[in-house]
């Protein structure tokens, strides 16, 4: 089984050297605990490894993430121009209360992406947003769509999912909960006058990963997770 670095300090270690290839890992925390940093910080070591991927953001125009990530140093326009990367957005961005994402026409875009660029890991951001408003019944069968094509895919792909504190403490995690290979979870919780960001592997099949929860910083440089 060939392990997939996500080349962010620390975690790769928790994960016992990183993904099983191939997986799909859903990736939750609330808002501000750095989910689409980590996501993009996926990517960006896959480039490095000669990796190319696709980001798909169905909540941010494409510019915005171009800016947001040239903060860390990441130059998404550059990797896309290279042919290294793919960015998919929606025409404007959209707000989640009022996201209808048609799934069939997501799925073939992913489908074009990948084939353009033999892309090898994938970033969804986020799964909120796909499912937003709908009962539980279509929901489910838009995550399964989604889950389907990844496997087909092969990509080793994080699907993020925006949860409230209150969730994030009670939640089986629904459907998401047996489709997905692994769940990270990522924390923001306040601690005296102050808050701290925190990591904790809930599941990864196939990984002898650690079980504790790991607190981690937002530095310049990307997410850095702390030993202790």
């Amino acid at each position: 089984m060939k392990i997939i670095k996500t080349g962010i300090p620390g975690l790769d270690e928790m994960l016992n050297g990183g993904i099983p290839e191939g997986r799909t890992i859903l990736i939750t925390g609330a808002t501000g605990t750095g989910k689409s940093t980590l996501g993009v910080e996926f990517l960006v070591e896959g480039i490095r490894n000669s990796e190319n991927g696709i980001l798909i953001s169905l909540e941010e125009d494409s510019e915005d993430l171009y800016e947001d990530y040239l903060n860390f140093g990441w130059d998404l326009k550059r990797f896309e121009i290279e042919n290294k990367l793919r960015v998919i957005t929606p025409p404007i961005p959209l707000k989640i209360e009022e996201a209808d994402i048609d799934i069939d026409n997501l799925v073939n875009t992913i489908q074009r992406a990948v084939s353009d660029i033999n892309a090898k890991r994938m970033v969804i951001d986020s799964l909120s947003v796909l499912t937003a408003g709908l009962k539980e019944k279509e929901s489910r069968k838009k995550i399964l769509k989604l889950s389907t094509l990844l496997r087909e895919l092969e990509c080793t792909s994080l699907v993020i999912s925006e949860v409230t504190e209150e969730e994030e403490e009670n939640s089986d995690y629904g459907v998401g909960g047996y489709i997905f290979q692994g769940i990270i979870s990522l924390y923001y919780k306040k601690k005296g006058a102050a808050r701290i960001r925190g990591i904790e592997i809930r599941k990864m099949r196939g990984v002898d990963h650690s079980t504790k929860t790991k607190t981690i910083e937002i530095t310049p440089e990307g997410l850095k997770v702390y030993s202790e």
